[in-house]
Formats: structure tokens, sequence, C-alpha cells
């Protein structure tokens, strides 16, 4: 049986996929499952506040449910610190003390040096059995993945409305684990491109005339579809896009240092305000997600935009537990937002 690596955040994939295991993102897992609230009340149930971000609580009560039918001892769990959540030692902790799985801590260097996170890089290589260099082979290997991801991420914006924000989104995300199977991911990838290749014929149809930035952490609720309901296409998912990793690198230490989720505020909005340039951006939605540092990014982002003389509508919004639709206050705020555009 193939052991696993579950892990709380993009970690790099191609060490995980080297040294023979199958990457989980617990991310994808929880948000993705048939009641994803479920999983929250659960962590709440055996002690995790309900002050604490339902993400955390979500990923500690996926990985119990899996453990429950899928007992393998070599799997292990994988807790991102440095440059994500800080819950994430304590989450750590807990699932070695109560789920007694083999665990790891992996932290991105705050000053992006090549040679820190390769040295970072290589302690998650050595615990799981492999190298760097078999590592390289398989980023080499994945490049092509990510090619494809770009070409769909490009269509969202040279011809907007032809692919919805949600799939822009789907692929995206997805891409932080490569559903487990990059293989298997690439070959239906390739079938949705094909799919697009037919709707260029009636492009017409798909037009939007709202085209929508969505920046911050993928969300906790259908914010994709409700937008699209009311005439707006999401043609950027910033964070989204980082976990697909595109662009030309050169080495794995270069790719996870122009990677800019786990790094400074300002680091990753120089890159997104350029991206709202390019793409012709008419409005942006800052999504925060509650009890989450990331929250007070919000100013910096302001500030920037000020900065640049960046004069495009900005709506933040919030989200906290997970839900199947939208409530009343939020719909109200996004729609209202939308028709100022």
């Amino acid at each position: 049986m193939t052991p696993t690596a579950y892990f709380t955040t993009t970690v790099p994939i191609e060490i995980i996929i080297a040294a023979g295991y199958t990457p989980v993102d617990l991310n994808n897992r929880f948000v993705s499952s048939q009641n994803p609230l479920s999983f929250v009340d659960d962590a709440e149930s055996i002690g995790f506040p309900g002050s604490c971000c339902a993400w955390i609580k979500g990923l500690y009560s996926v990985l119990t449910d899996i453990k429950k039918g899928e007992i393998n001892r070599e799997d292990v769990f994988i807790a991102v610190t440095e440059g994500d959540c800080s819950n994430a030692k304590v989450l750590e902790e807990i699932v070695s003390l109560k789920i007694k799985m083999r665990t790891f801590v992996f932290g991105y260097p705050a000053s992006r040096s090549p040679l820190q996170i390769r040295t970072e890089m290589e302690r998650l290589a050595s615990f799981l059995g492999t190298t760097l260099e078999l590592s390289e082979a398989v980023r080499k290997k994945m490049s092509s993945i990510r090619k494809k991801l770009e070409t769909m991420d490009k269509l969202s914006y040279l011809k907007p409305g032809i692919i919805t924000g949600f799939e822009n989104h789907y692929w995206l995300v997805s891409s932080s684990d490569m559903n487990g199977a990059p293989e298997v991911f690439e070959k239906e990838l390739d079938k949705f491109l094909n799919e697009i290749e037919f709707r260029k014929k009636d492009w017409k149809h798909f037009q939007a005339t709202k085209k929508i930035g969505f920046l911050g952490v993928p969300p906790i609720l259908p914010v994709h579809e409700f937008i699209q309901e009311k005439g707006g296409v999401v043609i950027y998912n910033e964070i989204q896009k980082e976990f697909s990793m595109m662009g030309n690198h050169n080495s794995l230490e270069e790719q996870y240092t122009q990677y800019t989720y786990p790094y400074s505020a300002r680091f990753r909005f120089e890159k997104a305000l350029d991206e709202i340039n390019v793409r012709k951006i008419d409005g942006i939605i800052h999504y925060v997600q509650s009890f989450c540092h990331r929250q007070i990014e919000d100013i910096i982002l302001r500030d920037m935009m000020a900065e640049k003389n960046i004069d495009i509508p900005l709506l933040t919004i919030e989200g906290d537990k997970p839900s199947s639709h939208i409530d009343g206050r939020l719909s109200t705020r996004i729609e209202a937002f939308l028709e100022t555009i």
C-alpha cells in the first residue's frame, strides 16, 4: 500500500512524489467533503475553541476520519508553520499525540533565501527518504502540467467568461497536490482544455462584462458561484494561481522562493497588483478568513493600492465556517459591490 503524506498547505510535492508518497492537501479534502461543517463541529466537541480558525479544526477532523479507514504506519503528516499558520505547530503536536502519526514541521524562511529554502527541503527529503536530485527530476517531469495550467489561466482573462471563476479556482487549487495523482490530473486537465476549445467557437455566449480579481486565501464559502450568478466572473484567483507554480524555473529553490503565499504581504501584493493591471480587472474582492492573521494584511493591500494609484473598486469580505450558501448580509454586500462596477 502506497504511503500518503498529508499536509496543511502547499509544500514541495516534488519531494513527496520522489519519495514514493501520495501527496494529499487536507484543505482540499476538507472543503470538498459532503458536510465540511460537521468536521468543524467534531473538532470543537473534543476541545478546539470556537475562536480557532475553521480550517485548522477541519484539517484535524478530516485527518482523523481518514485514519479510521486507512491505517498505514508509513503515512506522515507535514505541518507548515513558518509562512502559513502558527496554529499548525500545535496541530502537529495534537496529531502526533492523538492520531500517533509520524509528523514533520516545515518552515518557509522569511528571508526567501534560496540557501535556506534548500536546507529546509533537504530536511524534508531526508525525513521522507529521498534526495533533492530525485526531486528535481520530478519537478522537470511535472513542468508540462504547470504549463497547461498556465494556458488555462491565461484563457480566463484573454477571453473573459469562457472559463468560470469556479473552474479556474478548482484547477489551480487542486494543483497543490494534483489530486494525489499527477498523471491522472494531467489527463483530466487535457479533457477540460479540449472542452474549452469547443467553447471558443461560441465565445460571445460566454463573454462577461464585470471582470473580478479574487485576492486572498481560497474561500470556505461558494463565493465564485455567487459572483457568476450576479453577472461577474473571477478571472484572477491570486493564491490559487500561486499554488500552481506557473512560470519557468531552473530549480526547486527558485520555484519555491518565487511562490508568494508564505512570504511577506508586500511581496505577495506586488505580484498580485501587477496581475490586476495585466488582466484589466474591473473590481477586486479580497477574501479573509476569520481568526486569521491575514485579516490584517488588508491594511497593507489598501496602502499599496494608494501608493500605486490603483483606482479600482475593492471589497473586503470575511468567511468563518463552511457553508453551501452565502448568508443574506454577505450576499447583499457582494451584489451591491457588483452593481457599482
